[in-house]
């Protein structure tokens, strides 16, 4: 009994054969062929050659006689050195291929005579037929000698003109003969082509016969085969669809003795054991998924699982009730378009989603009547191969946190109104002390009062940034949102300063680009995140430093970026400067409450822009927040065309 393998080598070692022989055969007649053009082409081609490389050249030298011809007088002795020049590579490659036509005769019997004809007329001497040498000068009235007497200074304008007749009486018959040469080999070579085409008929019917031959032969083979392997094949073909349906208890039954049978055999075996894992399986995730599902249903936030059709496949009790996340629901369907956003951001970008802060926190009603807060988060399941495989939302319930923070901050604002007040008299008593309206002072008592002075102006500073920040967070603070030029916004924050950072022995440099578009701000506000950002650079860069402001402009936004060459931020603090009351932890401290730069983000934040920072201990600081662009005015609104003039300042105290 023979296995696939015998099968597979008779089917196809046939074939092999009968390709081979066609094969040979093919490479004898080419072989055969490749001697007989060679023949033609020593014979006759070269002829061909000799007599096309004459006619070139015979044309060159025409040229050059011409441009001595005499025609406006005796040439000069430049105009003969050229021209001379100019007719030595044709003459020598005439006179080459002239010497190899006499030595390559062929049978034809007019190719001797017009060959000797053609170096009688070109140099004058007689050719033997049988050598090819020649055998002395017959005649002086020759091309080359014409040429030669032409080319010669000492020749006479008379002979000149007389050399040049004998060229132009010449120049014809040399031309006609080389073209005759030609003819010649050309005609010679049409009965030896006849020859080839007949041998090359002869080997295509030879080689038709044997393809002809070769594919039956083949079919045969292809028919003899496909009962002994591809009847199995088609079988366990039909029998492995069965099973990749889910249809475990499909048994592939192929009768044959060779490999496939075994094959059939190890893909019962494999059923067999698919359909073992298979009601083990079941009952692992059975188990898996009630686990799960009630995990979930005891937290208090909502979560759901999404897979990457948008379709909920988990949830738990609190995402059902309350966002309507339903099993099957698709989350794009939803009546708050809030989730199905997310979830195509996070599907899209493949990276999870966190909330910004309470702002970006969705309000619910329970079943109770009461409003809770839900902060939405968005985590992307993956794959070993970064495959998205589905999309985790979790709503994290911050109701209580929220209300916390609320007291908080209302505690805050009515501590800070109530201590306003009373803080107000205090400064006023000590300036009124300071001013010895109601008394004089000594040294003593005037130092004391000055320190108890700045202490009540810090407190202060301290008051009226807490009560921002409540105004801010609360959202009575109503922005004055106008078209602002951005240069103005910069102008109006840095000139306060450039005093003090002059005096500090500061470089100021403010770069804002004419181009650069206005946007939409409220400048009180805005001023104060300028201020804000001014003063820490200020603060924390050395004397000898320097701060830069400038702006960018992006597709709907504008940056502005203010960068120094401070002490630094390290990076295990960079994710907290904008926290209230947080201050990174420095030797000699300078004095402040930690409320500038999270009172800048609240402003930032309502102005709909974003604020960051990056730093690098002991090379500098750069904080960059952006606000949105205003719409561009028309030239007529503007009252013509926008100035030319660059906004720049550079206060640099080594320069005076």
């Amino acid at each position: 009994m023979f296995g696939l393998r015998q099968k597979l080598f008779f089917g196809f070692g046939g074939l092999l054969l009968i390709l081979l022989a066609v094969s040979s055969l093919g490479v004898a007649v080419l072989q055969q062929h490749r001697v007989w053009l060679d023949t033609f082409l020593s014979e006759n081609w070269s002829s061909v050659e000799y007599g096309k490389n004459m006619i070139d050249s015979l044309q060159s030298l025409n040229g050059v006689a011409q441009s001595v011809s005499g025609d406006n007088g005796q040439p000069t002795k430049a105009d003969l050195a050229a021209a001379r020049a100019a007719a030595e590579k044709p003459l020598k490659t005439f006179d080459d291929n002239c010497d190899a036509e006499d030595h390559n005769i062929t049978l034809h019997p007019d190719e001797d005579e017009y060959a000797s004809e053609l170096t009688r007329r070109w140099s004058g001497y007689e050719i033997n037929t049988h050598t090819g040498q020649a055998t002395g000068k017959s005649t002086d009235d020759c091309y080359r000698d014409a040429l030669t007497r032409l080319l010669d200074g000492r020749t006479s304008l008379g002979d000149r003109r007389a050399a040049l007749a004998s060229i132009g009486r010449l120049s014809p018959i040399v031309k006609s003969l080389s073209q005759k040469i030609i003819e010649l080999n050309f005609q010679n070579m049409q009965p030896l082509n006849g020859r080839i085409k007949a041998r090359s008929d002869s080997a295509t019917q030879l080689i038709i016969r044997l393809a002809v031959v070769g594919v039956g032969l083949a079919v045969v083979f292809i028919l003899l085969m496909s009962r002994a392997i591809l009847r199995p094949l088609g079988t366990l073909t039909r029998s492995l669809e069965e099973i990749a349906a889910g249809n475990l208890d499909q048994v592939v039954q192929v009768k044959s003795h060779d490999e496939l049978h075994k094959l059939a055999e190890a893909f019962n075996s494999m059923a067999a054991k698919l359909r073992e894992f298979r009601r083990s399986d079941r009952a692992k995730l059975l188990r898996i998924q009630r686990t799960t599902q009630l995990a979930i249903d005891s937290l208090p936030d909502a979560i759901a699982v999404v897979n990457p059709s948008g379709i909920v496949e988990l949830s738990n009790q609190t995402a059902q009730k309350l966002f309507m996340l339903y099993p099957d629901q698709s989350v794009l369907q939803l009546r708050d378009q809030r989730l199905g956003e997310l979830y195509q951001q996070v599907s899209r970008d493949g990276k999870p989603s966190q909330p910004r802060g309470y702002e970006s926190a969705i309000e619910v009603y329970d079943a109770g009547g009461q409003l809770r807060f839900f902060l939405p988060q968005a985590v992307p399941i993956m794959d070993a191969g970064q495959h998205l495989l589905g999309v985790t939302l979790v709503m994290g319930d911050v109701t209580n946190l929220r209300r916390l923070d609320e007291m908080k901050s209302g505690l805050l604002s009515v501590v800070s109104h109530e201590l306003k007040t009373p803080l107000t008299s205090i400064r006023m008593a000590s300036h009124l002390l300071l001013e010895e309206r109601v008394g004089s002072l000594n040294g003593k008592q005037t130092e004391l009062l000055m320190a108890a002075r700045d202490d009540a102006d810090r407190l202060q500073k301290i008051i009226e940034d807490l009560l921002d920040m409540g105004r801010l967070e609360s959202g009575r603070v109503k922005l004055d949102l106008q078209s602002e030029p951005s240069e103005r916004l910069v102008s109006d924050a840095v000139t306060p300063l450039e005093t003090a950072f002059h005096d500090k022995g500061l470089d100021l440099e403010v770069e804002v680009p004419v181009e650069t578009p206005p946007v939409l701000a409220d400048p009180a506000r805005i001023g104060h995140v300028f201020s804000n950002l001014l003063s820490n650079a200020l603060k924390f860069t050395p004397p000898g430093g320097k701060v830069r402001i400038s702006a960018e402009p992006l597709d709907r936004y504008v940056r502005f970026i203010v960068e120094d060459t401070g002490i630094g931020i390290e990076a295990e603090y960079l994710g907290r400067v904008f926290e209230r009351f947080y201050r990174v932890p420095r030797e000699n401290q300078p004095s402040g409450a930690g409320l500038g730069l999270a009172i800048a983000k609240e402003i930032v934040d309502a102005h709909g822009g974003t604020i960051a920072v990056e730093s690098k201990p002991g090379v500098g600081s750069r904080f960059s927040f952006t606000l949105q662009r205003a719409d561009e005015q028309t030239e007529g609104e503007t009252g013509g065309a926008p100035s030319e003039v660059k906004y720049e300042t550079s206060i640099n105290p080594n320069h005076g």
